[in-house]
């Protein structure tokens, strides 16, 4: 037996380390005696890779999917009583817990995953694979996309290029070397089917695709259509019509892209928002925005994104005081008389009971972004929560794997690119990414696609509007690219201001009543590198959630 080189178990170990474990990995290190130097493959790391982007550990992915994305994209509210954290908690940045330092944490720090393994399989890395390098490539130039569209200006072009305190660059300039490496890695894949045989094959390991690379490829010129469509029209911008028109000209994937959860990896490595139900108790709500999006227009993926109210009694105290009297008022208005529910209040003394009845299908968004003073009012049994499909309860294995491009998102990039003078039927595209989205969520037309709402018409903008609409209703529990969708067509009522009820919502500085445009810098970017920052912040921006970026300016 050949004995395995000294550098690759250095490699091993800091790898392990470094980024985790698999299921994969822990069969191949059980299984370590009988390996050859040959044995030893890069695609043992790659799983890490994947999860780390769509699936990182328990509290990154906390502060990031899950406050982040589900709350600044509109989908969620937090704050309801007896919870830890206030309404506001997230668009606060006095009293954010962590979260915007954690998430730049997490997606500068991501880097050195993806690095990793690039530095592994580069031309002279010690498990040279140039087919696995395009695929982390793809990874590498998603990653710098979606960290972009969070904070805006960040570190890009000189990364990586032996510099402690690389420059931030322009969104400008990030989307377009986007591209440039997209086309680069669709290039090298070529007519290619697989990263090569045996070890040299990720198969297996490679936990979306299984290792076939035409899928990649396919995955990649999406990746390229989504990101030139955000671009387009923003100031400056010279390159998004050759890569809509490239990506439209080559194939498109054909099957929703999702990434597996293995039930076998703990929670602490690879988290889901189910897992955060399981071992933490509720963390959220659904937002009224969703919840009477959806049920003002008879949508049937109501039942399949939200679980009924509770219902039962709730005591809201202090009704005898003109404060409480006004928030409780309008609490009920907003909620639970706006959705039909039925219920009766008794005033007992100083309290207000409230009495749901039971056993009804009625279903209630919680109100985001209330002032203190309201939590108190905010009982669970008053509002839905994210149904069992993507939330979980103890069965996991029931859990919907997570989603990284739906299919009904290519139909409606489809759609957007052709009403905005592409080629093709913008209105058969936006049918056909309503129909995904019915079919990824498992339910069926209730008449919704004989509506108005499930067909084009109007001006430009109205239609554009539309389309936006059904991105924002297709992205759901898909990372951040609703919040992202519904900034770029400033979506009407998703992105609204609060209502100008100060003892009501929260409106202060420094968001006011804006919809959030960005994640607020950390201050280790202020620490480490904060020259370039303070020159970044120059040119977008204060440093604060209300600030526009770059890809939202005037492209739709």
């Amino acid at each position: 037996m050949k004995a395995i080189n000294k550098l690759y178990i250095i490699l091993l170990l800091t790898f392990s380390i470094l980024i985790g474990c698999t299921e994969q990995f822990e069969e191949f290190k059980g299984d370590n005696e009988d390996l050859t130097s040959e044995d030893i493959s890069a695609r043992f790391f790659f799983p890490n890779v994947q999860t780390r982007l769509w699936m990182p550990p328990n509290w990154t992915y906390l502060f990031t999917r899950i406050m982040i994305g589900s709350t600044y994209g509109g989908y969620a509210s937090f704050g309801y009583k007896n919870s830890w954290e206030q309404p506001d908690v997230i668009f606060n940045t006095a009293r954010s817990w962590g979260a915007s330092s954690n998430a730049w944490n997490h997606w500068s720090g991501y880097y050195l995953h993806i690095d990793g393994f690039l530095r592994l399989v580069e031309p002279g890395g010690q498990l040279e694979n140039h087919l696995m390098e395009a695929v982390g490539n793809i990874m590498k130039a998603n990653y710098y996309f979606m960290y972009s569209e969070q904070f805006g200006e960040i570190p890009y072009s000189e990364v990586g290029q032996g510099k402690l305190e690389p420059k931030f660059d322009e969104q400008k300039v990030i989307y377009k070397g986007v591209i440039e490496e997209l086309n680069n890695a669709m290039d090298v894949i070529g007519d290619e089917v697989n990263t090569g045989i045996g070890t040299n094959d990720l198969a297996e390991y490679d936990i979306m695709f299984n290792g076939d690379l035409q899928k990649w490829k396919t995955f990649a010129n999406a990746l390229k259509l989504r990101v030139a469509l955000r671009a387009k029209g923003a100031p400056g911008e010279d390159f998004a019509d050759a890569a809509i028109t490239e990506s439209l000209s080559d194939p498109l994937p054909t099957e929703d892209i999702k990434i597996k959860k293995d039930l076998e990896v703990s929670w602490n490595i690879a988290a889901r928002d189910g897992d955060f139900t399981i071992y933490t108790g509720s963390w959220k709500m659904l937002s009224d925005k969703l919840v009477n999006l959806l049920q003002d227009n008879n949508d049937p993926r109501l039942a399949a994104y939200a679980d009924p109210i509770v219902g039962g009694e709730v005591i809201l105290g202090g009704y005898d005081v003109p404060a409480n009297k006004e928030k409780i008022d309008y609490l009920l208005s907003s909620t639970l008389d706006r959705a039909g529910v039925i219920y009766t209040s008794t005033l007992e003394g100083s309290d207000l009971k409230v009495t749901i009845d039971k056993g009804q299908d009625f279903y209630v968004g919680q109100p985001m972004r209330f002032v203190d003073g309201m939590k108190t009012f905010l009982y669970m049994e008053m509002f839905s929560r994210p149904n069992r499909l993507t939330e979980g309860v103890e069965d996991l294995g029931d859990e919907i794997d997570q989603f990284v491009m739906p299919l009904s998102e290519v139909y409606l990039m489809k759609a957007e690119a052709a009403l905005l003078g592409f080629g093709g039927d913008a209105n058969g595209f936006y049918r056909q990414g309503i129909e995904a989205s019915f079919i990824q969520w498992g339910v069926e037309d209730n008449g919704y696609l004989s509506t108005p709402i499930a067909s084009l018409s109007g001006s430009k903008e109205e239609m554009l509007q539309q389309i936006g609409l059904q991105y924002w209703l297709a992205l759901y529990f898909v990372d951040y690219q609703g919040w992202a969708v519904a900034r770029d067509f400033n979506l009407d009522y998703v992105t609204d201001e609060t209502p100008d009820l100060p003892t009501i919502y929260s409106n202060g500085i420094p968001l006011g009543r804006s919809f959030p445009n960005r994640v607020k810098y950390a201050q280790p970017a202020y620490d480490l590198n904060g020259t370039n920052l303070y020159e970044a912040i120059s040119r977008q921006g204060p440093d604060n959630p209300a600030t526009e970026l770059w890809f939202t300016k005037g492209s739709k």
